[in-house]
C-alpha cells in the first residue's frame, strides 16, 4: 500500500509541475471532467484513493497526513456523486475563469502536496 501512496504522490508532483509550467493544461484538465460520466469516474477514483490512503496510512511514516488525504479524497468522492451536474459544472467553470497566476499558484500547491505525500509515505 505504501508503494501506491507514493505513486499517487508522484502523480500529483508531476501534475503540479505540468500545471506550473503550462497553465493551459489545467484548463484542459478541468474541461475534460465537465461531462457527467467523467465526473462519476472521478468520484469512483476519489473513493479508490481514499481506500488506499486510509488502508495504507498505518504503514506510512506520517500516518496522520495520509489519513487526512484519505478523508479528503473520501469527501471529494461523495461530493462528486451528491452535488449534481449543475453545481459541479458551476464550480469547474469558476476554475476555468481563474487567471494564469492563480493556476500557477495551484500548480505550486499541488507540487507541495505531492512532495508531502511522498515524504509521509
Amino acid at each position: 500500500m505504501v508503494i501506491l501512496v507514493r505513486l499517487f504522490g508522484i502523480v500529483i508532483v508531476v501534475m503540479g509541475i505540468i500545471f506550473l509550467l503550462n497553465p493551459k493544461a489545467l484548463k484542459q484538465y478541468i474541461a475534460f471532467w465537465r461531462q457527467q460520466k467523467r465526473l462519476y469516474v472521478g468520484g469512483i477514483l476519489s473513493l479508490l484513493f481514499a481506500v488506499i490512503f486510509l488502508l495504507g496510512a498505518s504503514q506510512c511514516r506520517l500516518a496522520w497526513v495520509i489519513v487526512i488525504f484519505g478523508i479528503w479524497a473520501l469527501i471529494k468522492g461523495v461530493l462528486l456523486f451528491t452535488l449534481g451536474q449543475k453545481r459541479l459544472n458551476a464550480y469547474l467553470d469558476w476554475w476555468l475563469g481563474r487567471p494564469i497566476s492563480i493556476v500557477r499558484l495551484l500548480g505550486i500547491v499541488a507540487l507541495a502536496l505531492g512532495i508531502l505525500i511522498i515524504y509521509s509515505a
